[in-house]
């Protein structure tokens, strides 16, 4: 039986993982990815809106 808290773990993973690509996406080796700087800004974006999606989740559901 998956529990709140297996979520919430899963929660912090994905996080985690997300924050990283967007470290790669900004790092100085970004323009080894293949993309054009504007694609690295709107994926950016897109990462850092779930980002937040995932921070209000776990804000939401603090005692996981």
């Amino acid at each position: 039986m998956v529990t709140l808290r297996d979520l919430a773990v899963d929660w912090i993973k994905v996080r985690s993982a997300l924050k990283q690509q967007l470290k790669k996406l900004e790092g100085d080796s970004a323009s080894q990815v293949g993309l054009s700087e504007d694609a690295r800004k709107a994926i950016a974006a897109r990462i850092n809106k779930a980002i937040g999606e995932f921070n209000a989740l776990l804000k939401e559901f603090p005692h996981a």
